[in-house]
């Protein structure tokens, strides 16, 4: 077998490099969109209620969690995922600043104030937002499955 010539063995390695980069992160998922989408519309509507007590609500809390978790485990299922899954993490970590952060926060005080839960909302809507545009710039798959 002949070896190849320098613009040919270009070709081939770009050729290799563009796959590789398509296969890099995972296809659009219209249930992973939705998931982000619907839990975090929950989370707005919950965190209003913010300002009341906690144990007041915590059936709700323990429901909103639920389906976090939900959400975070299908995305993690997924292949090529660890940038979503990375962003779910942050957001529901008991021990930073956003979702579950805020939900540590409203636990050990009760009830919040609400120029505290106006200024959350801000950020972890900013957060969910970006898990759901990541999820609709993904590339749609040309066939399906």
């Amino acid at each position: 077998m002949g070896k190849l010539n320098p613009a040919a063995s270009f070709l081939v390695v770009m050729l290799a490099l563009a796959t590789g980069a398509c296969s890099t992160i995972s296809h659009y998922d219209r249930a992973a969109y939705e998931h982000a989408v619907n839990v975090k519309v929950d989370t707005i509507v919950l965190m209003n209620k913010a300002t009341g007590s906690y144990e007041e609500h915590q059936k709700e809390i323990e429901s909103l969690v639920t389906e976090l978790d939900k959400a975070y485990e299908y995305d993690r299922g997924r292949p090529l995922n660890t940038i979503t899954v990375a962003q779910w993490n942050i957001l529901r970590d008991p021990d930073r600043n956003l979702l579950g952060g805020f939900l540590t926060v409203w636990k050990a005080r009760g009830a919040l104030n609400s120029t505290f839960v106006a200024e959350k909302k801000n950020q972890i809507a900013d957060a969910f937002d970006q898990i759901i545009q990541l999820e609709s710039g993904k590339l749609k798959r040309l066939l399906k499955d």
